[in-house]
């Protein structure tokens, strides 16, 4: 289990707990880190024990033993983190391929006039008609299928789509509860 934020009072679940690994978005010669969570996509911040060593902008870093100082807000990062948030996001996407494909292959409609679809950028009205249609009953078993099938970079716009939502949480509806930390 791993630290809770210092504002998370004991006992309650942290929003941090099950998280095991984080992306580094940027690493300062303090040895601060900002990065962002693997499973959840929350942004944290890190202090390194080992002085001296850096870390890339995407490395993936064990949060086990790691110096968990708790979340932070898109606001509060620094520039090189805020350029790096989308690239990130989407690596993680790329690598666990079951979070985008379950976007893909469960979406439906939010009313009658808007498909869940509609919510990622440059998807309208027709275009989600369109992969509805393509995705039939068995859906897509590869993001590459997927890519192919509907000519749209699906992890880039579902990362699109995230990273808004990191910058500005109060975006309704919110793919990030509904379907990342559900």
């Amino acid at each position: 289990m791993q630290p809770r934020p210092p504002s998370a009072p004991a006992g309650d679940p942290g929003p941090l707990d099950g998280e095991t690994h984080a992306r580094v978005l940027d690493h300062k010669p303090s040895g601060m880190i900002q990065g962002i969570s693997e499973k959840g996509l929350y942004l944290i911040r890190i202090r390194e024990a080992a002085a001296g060593s850096t870390h890339e902008p995407g490395t993936s870093i064990e949060l086990e033993g790691a110096n968990v100082l708790g979340t932070s807000r898109h606001r509060d990062l620094s520039v090189m983190a805020q350029s790096e948030l989308h690239g990130v996001v989407k690596s993680i996407l790329s690598d666990n391929p079951e979070v985008c494909l379950s976007f893909y292959n469960r979406a439906g409609n939010l009313t009658l006039k808007m498909h869940a679809f509609q919510l990622l950028p440059g998807i309208g009205n027709s275009k989600a008609i369109s992969m509805v249609e393509i995705r039939g009953r068995t859906g897509w078993e590869t993001i590459a299928s997927l890519d192919e099938a509907c000519q749209i970079d699906a992890a880039d716009l579902l990362a699109d789509r995230l990273c808004q939502e990191i910058v500005d949480p109060h975006t309704t509806p919110n793919l990030l509860d509904l379907l990342i930390r559900a």
